[in-house]
């Protein structure tokens, strides 16, 4: 009897080791869930010479896609400026980083809508006062419709442009104890020329991340 009572007394020692171990080892979120009002607050209508025109005209993920389950924040909005087509603006926010923002990226998107992508390359957007986003630059067509796309992703403090480099920033984090919150923050406009886009989205761009608060750029781009 002596030995059973001894047995159980090690199996479950062991038992409540391996609980304490998997409680340790268990990723945390690093980020406080953020309520559809707050979210939209931090982003105001009137950005640089920018001023907020409508919350529609975007391409999208089809609607099956944008359940609550992909995403907690999803701001779409389209902003003008006298003389210049309109700039188009997506961001997704999610506070527990865990690929979710995959079907917002305009690679994917986009094709799902029918448009072809044409031009896909990494760049880095030029932030006035130093400084530059890594981000990628696409050129989306459909019929006569020409979209230009800047878009940038952010997991946790990293700026990854590569899908596959995203996925290792998260793998990275929950190896140190923690679940990256996540954005993707998406620019556009339609127009022929990619070289006067480019221009019009960067300065876009700049002044979206040099109008919002800090804690706002801090979502945007990290500590970048």
């Amino acid at each position: 009897m002596h030995d059973l009572s001894r047995r159980q007394m090690l199996i479950g020692a062991a038992v409540f080791g391996t609980v304490g171990l998997s409680e340790l080892y268990t990723p945390r979120r690093s980020a406080p869930r953020l309520t559809e009002k707050g979210f939209d607050g931090l982003f105001p209508h009137r950005l640089g010479q920018w001023n907020y025109l409508s919350a529609s005209g975007l391409v999208l993920p089809p609607q099956d896609q944008l359940s609550r389950t992909l995403y907690e924040q999803l701001l779409t909005r389209v902003y003008s400026v006298a003389s210049e087509p309109p700039v188009m603006m997506v961001l997704a926010y999610s506070s527990t980083q865990e690929g979710r923002l995959q079907v917002h990226r305009p690679e994917v998107c986009y094709p799902a809508a029918g448009f072809r992508i044409v031009q896909n390359e990494e760049r880095f957007v030029p932030l006035v006062g130093g400084g530059s986003i890594p981000a990628r630059y696409l050129i989306a067509e459909r019929d006569d419709r020409r979209e230009c796309i800047i878009y940038w992703t952010r997991v946790g403090s990293a700026l990854p442009t590569r899908w596959r480099d995203q996925r290792l920033e998260m793998a990275k984090a929950n190896l140190q104890g923690y679940i990256p919150d996540g954005l993707l923050g998406r620019v556009s406009m339609i127009e022929t020329n990619p070289n006067l886009a480019w221009e019009r989205l960067s300065a876009f761009v700049n002044a979206l991340v040099g109008t919002v608060t800090p804690p706002a750029r801090r979502l945007l781009i990290g500590a970048a």
